[in-house]
């Protein structure tokens, strides 16, 4: 007798091969059998017929580098498929953990990937040191999913350097031998893999630059070379240049060029895969065409290089609960302590609309005042690149669907039309401005990033930017979005997309025992119901240490998804289960 048997489903087997109709048998949390009709009895039977059947998706861009010591469910990555969540990206995270460095490290975290200081001070207890300790907290957990993570170079350049990484001076010789045995035993405790970043707009919530953003060559080599000992483990890295001229100065042609051959050098040196992050860019929107080009031709000279890329544009979210242009105007703080369906009611007040609207912003206060000045100015003059969301969500709209356009064809400001939208209903609409990924005003350019040869699926950034970005709805909006629902320009087969989800990111991981469907592999499966599958439109939710918010986005159309053979999700719905435990590449 099988534990379970998945009945009638078209699978889809992580491989990119076509898809077939059959059965699947469970046994002890791993696959025994796989198509044809299997007569035997089972414990449970779950039905599948009309469904696709796939293995569980793999995120390989998180940030639940905290979140993994204080939530055993791993939203908003648990609600769309995922089975597998890899942290310690982008070089930021908390392990190994210099003690007297701490406030620094929150400091950047808080900078770098918007989770506020007093979240991550009150959410965990610091109760280690090595990353293999902060590996052992993770391996004592249970969780919706399985987590692994891998090493950021920051947390591991302060701990050996302390104040020096912090003021940005180069390491010792001793300094890098002391990094590389760091390195060296966090990949036999388990790592997936070492982050870095070379981005200059990743500054901590004090405006300084992350430890290691200009790190030596002979640095980033040395690491390369102890994670390689291994023969497992990812190197993956944020160039400079990868926002273009979205904060800073853009890089020339040739800077570019630079980054790529450093990313090349710290291949060949180390023999491992180098995932570097890619996305078309304001300054010079046909940056991702050479570099996926240069990606290819180095792969063929053996040079394991490979771009990460996300599958829409990436947006800053603005709602009336979050952040909006009218933060500053004295009388919207007259009402800014309703709750939303009330102070949506007051805003309609025509004498508080015309107020509001021609009021001079306040000067913000508090810890985060800079930060609230920034996104106030950038959300009030984005128009030409701010849309109304919708619901369900819409990601690909046209250039006459932007707040600049709508407004010019009505004869009202942006602003006036940004206001409105905030104000109408019960208050729950969205404004999204794409920063990345959508300067030709369609989702081509992300296509071509997508369709590239190498490319790898990412940047969902679960657990970061909680009250400015939502992608960890990234699998079911390709699955829905990608596969069926795209009207303006070519969509993927269902195979290749659910490819590039699972056994892809598997296999450059080297997590052999799932991604793919197939005897002998864990149980990691979605049964979903493809024509209904919806990602639904975001909400802030209170749901952090010392009641932070966020965003989540939930979605629609999964039957099951199962976990090493455990039903974790039925109908849309948790069902309390946690047999996620701690990966490691194997």
């Amino acid at each position: 007798m099988y534990d379970t048997i998945i009945r009638g489903g078209h699978i889809i087997d992580g491989t990119g091969r076509p898809a077939f109709t059959g059965d699947i048998a469970i046994e002890n949390g791993r696959i025994a059998k796989v198509g044809g009709t299997i007569n035997t009895a089972a414990r449970q039977v779950i039905d599948a017929d009309g469904a696709i059947v796939t293995p569980g998706f793999i995120d390989p861009h998180t940030h639940f580098d905290g979140q993994f010591l204080w939530d055993d469910v791993l939203e908003p990555a648990f609600s769309h498929g995922v089975t597998t969540a890899i942290g310690g990206n982008c070089g930021v995270g908390f392990a190994p953990l210099r003690h007297d460095c701490l406030e620094p490290l929150i400091e950047l975290m808080e900078g770098v990937e918007d989770i506020p200081g007093i979240v991550l001070t009150e959410g965990l207890d610091w109760q280690w040191s090595t990353f293999p300790d902060y590996l052992d907290r993770l391996k004592e957990r249970e969780y919706t999913i399985d987590v692994a993570a891998q090493v950021p170079h920051a947390p591991l350049r302060v701990y050996v350097m302390g104040e020096r990484a912090l003021s940005h001076e180069d390491a010792t010789a001793e300094d890098i031998a002391q990094m590389a045995r760091l390195m060296d035993d966090a990949m036999a405790a388990g790592a997936a893999g070492f982050s870095a970043g070379r981005i200059l707009e990743h500054v901590s919530s004090k405006g300084v630059r992350a430890p290691g953003y200009k790190a030596r060559e002979e640095e980033l080599i040395a690491l390369a070379q102890a994670m390689s000992r291994h023969n497992c483990g990812v190197f993956q890295i944020i160039p400079k240049g990868d926002s273009g001229d979205l904060i800073n100065a853009p890089l020339s042609r040739d800077e570019r060029e630079f980054e790529h051959g450093l990313m090349e050098r710290i291949a060949m040196a180390g023999g491992r895969p180098v995932n570097y992050l890619l996305h078309q860019i304001r300054n010079d929107p046909d940056d991702w065409v050479w570099m996926c080009e240069a990606s290819a031709r180095k792969r063929e000279e053996g040079i394991p290089i490979y771009p990460q890329v996300a599958p829409r544009g990436i947006g800053f979210l603005s709602s009336l609960d979050g952040h909006h242009p009218f933060l500053l105007k004295p009388s919207y703080r007259e009402i800014a302590g309703l709750a939303i369906p009330e102070r949506a009611a007051a805003m309609r007040d025509p004498e508080r609309r015309a107020r509001i609207l021609a009021e001079t912003d306040i000067e913000a206060t508090g810890p985060n005042a800079l930060r609230i000045s920034g996104v106030v100015s950038r959300l009030t003059t984005g128009a030409g690149l701010m849309y109304a969301l919708g619901d369900p969500p819409q990601y690909e709209p046209s250039s006459a669907d932007s707040f600049q356009s709508r407004a010019e064809a009505s004869g009202v400001t942006p602003l006036e039309l940004y206001y409105d939208l905030l104000a109408s209903g019960d208050g729950g609409n969205l404004a999204v401005f794409f920063m990345l990924n959508y300067w030709d005003r369609d989702l081509e350019a992300v296509r071509g990033m997508m369709d590239a040869p190498g490319s790898i699926l990412g940047l969902g950034d679960g657990g970061a930017h909680l009250l400015a970005i939502c992608d960890g709805s990234f699998p079911t909006f390709c699955l829905s979005y990608w596969t069926r629902d795209r009207t303006r320009g070519d969509r993927f087969p269902l195979e290749r997309m659910v490819h590039k989800l699972t056994g892809e990111i598997a296999a450059l991981y080297g997590f052999s025992d799932r991604g793919r469907i197939a005897p002998g592999l864990r149980a990691d499966i979605n049964v979903i119901d493809h024509a209904r599958l919806q990602i639904e439109r975001p909400r802030i939710v209170n749901d952090l240490p010392s009641g932070g918010r966020r965003y989540v986005q939930g979605s629609r159309g999964y039957l099951a998804t199962l976990v090493n053979g455990v039903v974790t999700r039925r109908f849309d719905s948790a069902t309390g289960a946690r047999p996620g435990r701690f990966a490691r590449p194997n």
